[in-house]
């Protein structure tokens, strides 16, 4: 079963590393992607880092806890993840923005598998 884990974590690892990546190399097909236009002037900065910058975290830090097997490499993604289902439910509550169910879902159900996979496969534990 530690090895259903591995793959399945370093699957998800190597969608947000390559997700990331695209944020770098083709930011316009990154953000259709994700059902956004692509920015421009400094908000198109603050695009591309912040939103490449989450998407190589939660993916090299992934990979990293996946090659290691080290509990703590999941923590940071999985909150990062958790973190953003909880945003774009609010963004919904406070300020009438879609609610993005698909998305939340996805954000809520790699969350939680990061933070079971880490204490399953660890060997630190």
């Amino acid at each position: 079963m530690m090895n259903v884990y591995r793959l399945v974590g370093g699957l998800f690892g190597a969608f947000f590393t390559l997700m990331g990546l695209r944020w770098a190399f083709d930011p316009a097909s990154a953000a259709e992607s994700l059902g956004m236009v692509l920015l421009n002037g400094s908000a198109l900065s603050t695009q591309i880092g912040d939103l490449g910058s989450f998407f190589i975290t939660v993916g090299v830090m992934t990979l990293i806890g996946v090659i290691t097997q080290t509990r703590h490499w999941f923590y940071a993604p999985s909150m990062l993840l958790l973190v953003a289902a909880l945003y774009r439910s609010l963004a919904t509550l406070m300020y009438g923005a879609p609610f993005a169910l698909s998305s939340i879902i996805i954000e809520v159900v790699v969350g939680l598998f990061l933070i079971v996979t880490g204490s399953r496969i660890s060997k630190d534990s």
